[in-house]
């Protein structure tokens, strides 16, 4: 089953327009050659790094959204370390997001934002009441040991 990704990856500096728009494609052909499915990239352009990387200071930034089965990642990553153009990348698994059909009721809502099993899950768990702490020491407890 496809899930959705998004990799974050940073070309060398020194790479023409044509050079950068040649590691975007070689980076699509390995999404596509991995079973997976380009969705969207948007090239950032040139930015200083936050940290001199393998003595460089700065590089060309692009992120891609796409969709790959979670068994092929490690195999992208590992084709990725030893890239020429790449030099750092990040592949982060994006959040399944629940979605509710309009003009649902709010049961129906309120389904959605909490856990197959009832669990409360974030987006549901800012409208929960506070609870106080159990087990907490009073000043009273302390005056007795």
């Amino acid at each position: 089953m496809l899930r959705d990704y998004e990799i974050l990856y940073i070309v060398r500096p020194e790479l023409d327009d044509e050079q950068l728009q040649q590691a975007v494609a070689s980076v699509d052909r390995l999404i596509d050659n991995l079973g997976g499915a380009k969705q969207k990239t948007d090239i950032w352009g040139r930015r200083r790094l936050a940290y001199e990387v393998k003595h460089l200071r700065e590089g060309q930034y692009v992120l891609t959204d796409f969709q790959i089965e979670p068994a092929r990642v490690p195999e992208m990553e590992a084709t990725l370390k030893i890239s020429d153009t790449v030099f750092r990348h990040l592949i982060v698994r994006k959040p399944e997001i629940k979605r509710v059909a309009t003009g649902a009721t709010p049961e129906a809502h309120a389904a959605a934002a909490e856990g197959a099993d009832g669990a409360v899950t974030a987006e549901s768990a800012h409208e929960s009441e506070p609870v106080e702490a159990v087990g907490a020491v009073t000043t009273e407890e302390e005056d007795e040991t």
